[in-house]
């Protein structure tokens, strides 16, 4: 049997305390049955295509329906769902403080080094897919289809090839395909949007503090057996500070003129307040870039360097999980 995953994501607007990326794997058997059906109902409602966004006032195609016209819509589809779905996967995270500054400053200086919170989000729900696959004893691998306006599709096609290049990471992840479609010629990515959309609403609903009840198109959806998990922000921070760890890794192996020229670039592409802020935490950066000024010297980037001047990547693996406070490599 060849399973198919269907994800989108929800929450990824300005302002949002939360991001999440939600779908379902599907046997490839089932989708056709499925999209079948649920084009019939859309049509029986005068539909062309489910977009949860389109319920919100005020500016939602659907958004004057009363609550009877919208419930009855959203029980024939979410019964659709669960006849023919295998599992809903998904994943939230919050836009707390550190996401929307540490996080953010370090994926626009190094963005190949830090995960977006879209690509942790989707990275979660693969894991999750596979284990499911592994503990139901679901052979095979799983083919992705993500909606084709996805905030990260450049960097999650990137990085999904080059898991599936390595035959024992492609087995352990169940990594099949990844194709991006457009929902309204592949209806099974409006499941998806669905559950991603209330995945996103019953977050940011416990986020708030709010002592109202889940939603009930949220708990009708749920099933005991679905896996929707919020990202812990621990191992988030320790991802953004291992692509620091990786940069002075990469620094403490090189000759130190080439050294001397990579921080100089660095230093001189930040802001002042970003400056000064690293110079708090490592003083003698203040005596290098007194160095650099006076030398006039420009500076190279890390990828501008002689490639056989950088170090292995197992030489950085092996740095960057035994390495110390960064204070303390100063």
């Amino acid at each position: 049997m060849t399973m198919i995953a269907f994800l989108d994501e929800s929450g990824t607007h300005s302002g949002s305390r939360v991001i999440t990326v939600a779908g379902y794997v599907i046997s490839s058997e089932a989708v056709p049955l499925l999209e079948a059906e649920w084009l019939a109902i859309l049509k029986n409602h005068s539909m062309d295509e489910l977009h949860m966004k389109e319920f919100v006032p005020p500016h939602g195609k659907y958004s004057r329906w009363n609550e009877e016209q919208r419930r009855v819509v959203l029980e024939s589809l979410i019964g659709l769902i669960h006849e023919h779905s295998l599992v809903g996967v998904g994943a939230a995270v919050e836009m707390s403080e550190f996401m929307n500054t540490t996080h953010a400053r370090a994926f626009s200086k190094s963005p190949s080094l830090v995960e977006s919170p879209y690509e942790w989000c989707l990275r979660y729900c693969i894991v999750q897919a596979a284990r499911w696959a592994d503990e139901t004893n679901h052979a095979g691998l799983i083919d992705y289809v993500l909606d084709q306006g996805c905030s990260g599709r450049g960097k999650a096609h990137q990085r999904f090839e080059l898991g599936s290049q390595e035959e024992k990471f492609r087995q352990k992840y169940r990594l099949g395909s990844l194709e991006f479609a457009n929902s309204k010629s592949v209806p099974a990515i409006q499941c998806a949007d669905l559950l991603a959309y209330e995945m996103y609403k019953e977050a940011d609903r416990q986020l708030s503090g709010s002592k109202r009840a889940p939603r009930g198109s949220f708990q009708a959806l749920f099933r005991g057996s679905d896996r929707l998990a919020t990202i812990d922000p621990k191992p988030i921070h320790q991802e953004v500070t291992r692509g620091m760890r990786i940069h002075f890794a990469i620094l403490d192996s090189l000759p130190p003129p080439e050294r001397f020229q990579v921080m100089c670039h660095a230093l001189r592409a930040m802001s002042d307040e970003n400056r000064e802020t690293l110079f708090g935490m490592l003083p003698p950066m203040r005596n290098i870039f007194a160095a650099c000024i006076a030398r006039g010297e420009m500076g190279k980037r890390v990828d501008e360097l002689p490639k056989e001047l950088l170090p292995s990547d197992e030489y950085i693996l092996s740095r960057v999980d035994g390495s110390e406070d960064l204070r303390k490599k100063s």
